[in-house]
């Protein structure tokens, strides 16, 4: 989260007799320490971000950048490692972790010092199977009442089947869409005359609402995860009046965490959702395993995550009302830029129903 504030409020709307609107006081504090300690244990180089948050009035998207800080990673057998300030109070951490230690975060920041719970090392996730529905979803503006302003999106939902093979059975998804598109245009031909070629065109989008995170159901003896939501997708986008969808390349990321991760995540989803609801705690602090250890009264947001990744793609389209959509699995990894077009020769990756 990049606004944060550290104390809890609840706003309530005065309708009765009262045309001012309502700012509830909230008390003035120092800048909070946050950390946004996210390391992926199969990758050799991490970073550790470290800043101030802002006020809730502040229109500061961030806080300033805490660049003087002492950082250390410390397994449960005693070994330090240094993270060395990289830049823009980003630390760096150049070493892959090993899977059969735990490791904690420290910090040292104005005096005090912070430090997280060892967390574990999760095994490598995996998926069963992807599957989608057709499905309408329902768009709204936020605060909008009027029903004429509800969009009704035509969609394939995809889902997920999976069956933990660890005592972590918790994991979060995060993806990059990429929407192939094509369209004709005329480049020069013989003897002044033109020919038709076709343009194969790509963009590249990352949907971020709440964060997709996944666990067993809370009172099942099983530790399988089924039918679980992943992400819904357009069956049709009209990028540009000459263009011609042609289909989605789903690049899915599942994230091995732990149980505290999970929970963390969890409380900011609550968090998210309860936005915009009269009644609701507009902001919450969630569950870390961060803690001020010399002073119990200094508080520091953000949360110390050790995780493990695995990716697998899927090609999605949709075929027509009859013949309903294609949906395979992509094997080959190659490398697919952000965006971009190539005219006439089409790039090796693009895939088809």
């Amino acid at each position: 989260m990049k606004r944060i504030v550290t104390y809890s409020f609840i706003l309530f709307i005065l309708l009765a007799g009262c045309e001012d609107v309502y700012r509830p006081e909230i008390d003035v504090v120092d800048n909070v320490l946050v950390a946004d300690a996210r390391i992926a244990a199969d990758q050799s180089v991490n970073y550790i971000d470290l800043y101030e948050s802002v006020a809730y009035y502040d229109n500061a998207s961030t806080g300033p950048a805490v660049t003087d800080a002492i950082v250390r990673l410390i397994d449960n057998n005693g070994s330090e490692l240094k993270l060395p300030h990289y830049s823009g109070g980003r630390y760096r951490l150049n070493s892959l972790l090993n899977p059969n230690l735990q490791y904690k975060l420290k910090i040292e920041y104005r005096g005090e010092e912070y430090e997280s719970a060892f967390e574990v090392v999760p095994q490598k996730p995996s998926i069963d199977s992807v599957y989608g529905f057709e499905e309408v979803e329902i768009r709204q503006e936020s605060g909008d009442n009027d029903v004429d302003n509800v969009d009704r999106l035509e969609g394939v939902r995809l889902y997920a089947d999976i069956t933990p093979n660890n005592e972590n059975p918790y994991c979060r998804f995060t993806t990059r869409f990429v929407l192939q598109y094509n369209y004709v245009i005329d480049v020069p031909g013989p003897f002044g005359s033109t020919m038709p070629e076709t343009v194969y065109g790509w963009k590249s989008s990352y949907p971020q609402k709440t964060f997709n995170i996944a666990a067993p159901p809370e009172y099942s003896a099983s530790k399988e995860i089924k039918k679980h939501p992943l992400y819904f997708l357009k069956n049709r986008v009209k990028y540009k009046d000459d263009h011609i969808f042609s289909g989605w390349i789903v690049i899915l990321y599942q994230h091995g965490i732990t149980k505290s991760a999970y929970n963390y995540y969890d409380d900011l989803n609550k968090q998210l959702e309860a936005g915009g609801k009269i009644f609701d705690p507009l902001y919450v602090q969630a569950r870390s395993n961060l803690r001020c250890t010399t002073n119990s009264d200094q508080k520091i947001l953000g949360n110390f995550e050790i995780s493990v990744n695995s990716e697998t793609r899927y090609f999605l389209r949709y075929i027509s009302e009859t013949s309903g959509f294609a949906l395979h699995e992509i094997e080959e990894r190659y490398h697919i830029p952000s965006s971009g077009e190539q005219v006439s020769i089409m790039p090796e990756w693009w895939e088809h129903p």
